[in-house]
């Protein structure tokens, strides 16, 4: 089994949107797959309670940070996606434990002020942790300066996912149906993130 772990130093950015999605698009390509929600505010467990029966296959699981205890090693599954919290470095113990079962690391960067310096105070706990590391812009609007920018910035940070997710309403719609973008036919976002499944895929066997 393969851990992706998904982590963002701010909140009310794409992460638990990143979450589901990926872990859609991996349940679409034929995976096994299962979701951790270790957030208490429970986003990504109300997400899979609103799963229609005919949808792809997920397993989930909801267990706040804080009771983390011990490496989470669900059987049968090819792939685990986990979501966290903000903030994981005041629970120290229990994201060691996530930290050191994760395959990938994937964080999620919006391409605002904020968020890069966000990403950048996060950079030091991020690389003493010694895990594989991916940075995704997400929330994008190609065309705008700031966009450009973020691209420059984040990718001094460190390995940046060859894809981005742009900012349109069909990712927060697709919250309120249940599924991921992967599942709807005809968005924009779908294919952008079994392309991302792909990439974090290769780079986890490789």
């Amino acid at each position: 089994m393969r851990t992706i772990l998904v982590v963002q130093g701010k909140g009310g950015g794409p992460k638990t949107a990143t979450v589901r999605n990926l872990a859609v698009a991996a349940a679409v390509a034929g995976r096994r797959v299962g979701t951790l929600d270790t957030d208490p505010q429970g986003s990504l467990t109300h997400w899979h309670g609103l799963r229609p029966a005919d949808a792809a296959p997920i397993i989930h699981e909801q267990r706040p940070l804080g009771a983390v205890t011990e490496r989470p090693t669900p059987h049968g599954l090819d792939l685990l996606v986990i979501d966290t919290p903000t903030a994981v470095e005041n629970f120290p113990q229990a994201t060691a434990l996530l930290f050191d079962c994760a395959d990938l690391v994937l964080v999620p960067v919006r391409p605002g002020p904020e968020d890069l310096v966000s990403m950048q105070a996060m950079l030091p706990y991020l690389r003493a942790r010694r895990r594989p590391l991916r940075l995704l812009l997400s929330q994008v609007v190609p065309r705008l300066r700031e966009t450009a920018d973020a691209r420059a910035i984040v990718s001094a940070m460190g390995a940046v996912a060859p894809v981005e997710i742009p900012q349109l309403q069909e990712v927060p719609r697709s919250f309120i149906a249940g599924l991921g973008t992967a599942e709807i036919p005809g968005t924009r976002t779908g294919p952008l993130f079994r392309d991302l499944w792909l990439h974090l895929s290769a780079a986890m066997e490789g």
